[in-house]
């Protein structure tokens, strides 16, 4: 069985009533994934070493729960922002209304980019959060895995951001390390409407799939969670799409506040 490590015990997350998944997972990003003032500031300063001001046009294609989008719009940045997902659009929407917000999430998915944005109308392209590699499915969901079916969609959807971007355009995609190993950390603990649990995340790495999972276990032990299941993705094999779809300059990065993810950026 996989030794559980503990990650962080001293800070609690509280909810008065049961969260969904998007809200437990805004809660994690600001509690335990980010340190936030650190993470714009390398944003902004990457930004500048990419030609991007405050005028730029600026795109985040798995907006999420508004994280960084709403940070950035606080910043001067106007970003537009899309989701696929009802709960993280909620949770979005309802965020930016708290904070008097013009930002709205719009709901679209990838290939459907072409219906809802011109192409060659963005400088700058988020897609964070370990978010492409559910391009072929399997967010939330248990996914068969098919690996050309999987490279296939990939590569689609890389067509679909390039296009979107301007002559000289940026798209900061991330993912998880390839060197990544299975693991099972209690990250934290987690209080909902007075019952006490903990926050657990696996995962495993297998010849075709990558599982990752987000649990809550209970006092008595009793788990819950979503699985998350993809074909694992390797940048070598990101590189080779985005080479042969037109990127240049393409290159990996590492930010200091950015602890989960690597990154790699390309230029159309």
């Amino acid at each position: 069985m996989m030794r559980e490590k503990i990650k962080n015990e001293s800070n609690t997350i509280i909810f008065s009533q049961k969260p969904s998944f998007a809200q437990l997972w805004d809660a994690c990003i600001y509690h335990y994934a980010y340190d936030v003032p650190k993470y714009l500031a390398d944003i902004k300063n990457l930004f500048l070493k990419n030609n991007i001001s405050k005028n730029s046009k600026i795109i985040d294609v798995a907006a999420g729960t508004g994280f960084p989008a709403l940070e950035l719009e606080k910043e001067g940045y106007g970003v537009d922002c899309m989701d696929a997902s009802d709960d993280e659009i909620e949770e979005f929407n309802k965020k930016a209304d708290e904070a008097n917000s013009k930002l709205k999430c719009k709901k679209a998915r990838w290939l459907d980019i072409p219906q809802h944005y011109k192409n060659s109308s963005y400088n700058f392209i988020f897609c964070r959060g370990n978010s492409f590699i559910y391009a072929a499915g399997g967010w939330n969901a248990l996914n068969k895995i098919s690996k050309q079916d999987s490279l296939d969609k990939y590569e689609k959807t890389l067509k679909v951001f390039y296009n979107l971007l301007s002559d000289g355009g940026t798209l900061y995609l991330d993912k998880f390390p390839d060197n990544e190993t299975p693991a099972r950390v209690k990250i934290g603990k987690v209080i909902i409407a007075n019952q006490k649990f903990d926050l657990i995340f696996y995962r495993a790495l297998k010849a075709n799939y990558r599982e990752a999972t987000m649990l809550l276990r209970d006092e008595s032990g009793r788990e819950e969670g979503l699985p998350n299941v993809t074909y694992p993705l390797s940048f070598r094999e990101i590189e080779s799409m985005m080479k042969k779809i037109g990127f240049k300059n393409i290159k990996k990065i590492k930010l200091k506040s950015e602890k989960e993810f690597d990154i790699l950026l390309a230029q159309k």
